[in-house]
């Protein structure tokens, strides 16, 4: 299942408002998709600077996560609690469409500033997945990432799931291998938004969620996994011991936190 065959669905049903003229990375979608919040999904076809273009609001509606799901209001909670107690592992595959162009670098990517004095341009609903290489443990969840520069990003972690899997790998020295995925079905980010007990793979709850139709691939550089429609597949490692200052950041109070030193997170080198 994939972010397009929902949209296309969206569309269908009217819930897609196309914007055609052009529009910076830089505060302006993000203050639109602020000022239609509760709204439609915005797709902006040409922004400036950019191939490809940005859809926002694709979960602003609690009907729109239903319909992706296919259950009404009344069902949605039991269909999540249904899919964390029975999670079904998905099938891998060889290869995906989002792995037949790669990029050595960040630079193509249309990510947003959203406010004037965020640190920079931030990644904020990329799905990353990660392992403990030692004992086999994976995680499924959401970070916001800032961009540093081409191929470096900050990212915050707190004290949970993947915080618990990088700090296993520190404590050997070791870096870990992530993959964070960007453009995907709405069930996959509400998985990956999910609390399961530490050990359970939110990519098996999203099969779930999905009746059994989501498929993974196997990373090109890295020891992770990603969904195989997804429309952007980032691969990199998390650095046991390089930091760097990430923030400031409108949080979800509405109000910037304080730029703090959190660690490095590094494209692998092209082949």
């Amino acid at each position: 299942m994939s972010l397009r065959e929902f949209l296309s669905e969206m569309e269908m049903k009217r819930e897609i408002t196309h914007i055609r003229d052009v529009v910076s990375t830089r505060f302006e979608i993000s203050n639109l998709a602020m000022e239609f919040d509760d709204g439609p999904i915005l797709l902006f076809e040409e922004v400036e600077g950019y191939e490809s273009g940005v859809v926002v609001n694709v979960c602003g509606k609690r009907e729109r996560v239903c319909f992706a799901l296919g259950v009404g209001r009344e069902d949605l909670h039991r269909k999540i609690v249904d899919a964390m107690r029975s999670p079904k592992p998905p099938e891998i595959v060889n290869s995906a469409p989002s792995q037949e162009v790669e990029e050595s670098d960040l630079s193509g990517l249309p990510v947003l500033t959203h406010f004037e004095c965020d640190g920079g341009p931030y990644i904020t609903s990329g799905v990353i997945h990660a392992k403990n290489s030692n004992e086999g443990v994976e995680n499924v969840s959401i970070h916001r990432l800032q961009i540093l520069d081409e191929s470096t990003l900050a990212i915050r972690l707190v004290p949970r799931h993947l915080y618990r899997i990088w700090q296993s790998h520190k404590e050997r020295g070791e870096d870990l291998e992530v993959a964070i995925s960007i453009g995907v079905h709405p069930a996959i980010h509400l998985a990956a938004a999910s609390s399961p007990p530490f050990g359970v793979n939110e990519f098996h709850i999203a099969n779930s969620l999905l009746s059994g139709n989501f498929k993974l691939v196997k990373c090109l550089k890295v020891d992770a996994y990603a969904p195989a429609e997804a429309e952007v597949i980032i691969e990199g490692t998390i650095s046991c011991e390089k930091e760097a200052l990430e923030g400031p950041l409108v949080d979800i109070l509405g109000t910037y936190d304080i730029p703090v030193s959190y660690t490095h997170l590094t494209l692998p080198t092209k082949a």
